[in-house]
């Protein structure tokens, strides 16, 4: 899959001088992410095109770790951020060879200033991330393990635009969808199984955070 089949024509994202291996996807998506922003603002376009599109998961875990940030408390943007993470990971459970983004995702922009800071603020929790993500328990990736990772991920998402009067509260389940994510691009059973435990804690959570 390329990102040309992904979205519509457009100039190629800058190559960046050093790639982070993909040993470390989180820091690797943050490090291409930096190199994406080149203006006072960046569009979701731009930060799509940087990502590496044949390797889907990375695609879910773009929206994922900018709404771990800060920025999910920019209105609107937890709603648009889960709706791209139910879009993509739905896209992805069905198997599809490319993963399509409506022009209303695609034209959002974020300040570059504040998306940096935000980046800032990731650096040591994707270093913990990647230090602890490794190829073990594949089985747990056979059915329904896989499905159910995506499913949770879908859960997730379309959940935040209920969330958005909760300041930050969508937060907490970027932050599952972030582990599993993580989990699936590296193939991680261990890491996916934490994600599942956690999102079962993040609903108790935000239950008694929303009924109190």
């Amino acid at each position: 899959m390329t990102v040309r089949q992904c979205l519509p024509p457009g100039p190629a994202p800058k190559a960046l001088a050093h790639d982070v291996p993909r040993a470390h996807p989180v820091q690797d998506i943050l490090e291409r992410i930096r190199g994406a922003i080149a203006g006072p603002s960046v569009s979701m376009e731009t930060l799509v095109r940087a990502m590496d599109p044949a390797v889907q998961p990375v695609l879910l875990l773009l929206p994922a770790l900018i709404l771990v940030t800060p920025l999910s408390g920019i209105p609107g943007l937890s709603s648009l951020g889960g709706l791209t993470i139910a879009l993509v990971a739905f896209q992805i459970l069905l198997g599809r060879p490319t993963i399509w983004f409506p022009a209303v995702i695609l034209r959002r922009h974020l300040s570059a200033e504040r998306l940096l800071r935000a980046l800032e603020r990731l650096d040591r929790p994707a270093r913990f991330i990647d230090r602890r993500s490794v190829a073990r328990a594949g089985w747990f990736f056979a059915f329904p393990g896989r499905p159910l990772a995506l499913s949770t991920c879908i859960v997730c998402g379309l959940a935040m635009p209920f969330l958005e009067l909760v300041p930050f509260s969508a937060t907490t389940l970027a932050l599952v969808v972030t582990i599993l994510a993580a989990a699936l691009l590296v193939s991680d059973g261990l890491l996916a199984a934490l994600g599942l435990g956690g999102f079962a804690l993040a609903i108790l959570t935000l239950t008694k955070l929303v009924t109190s």
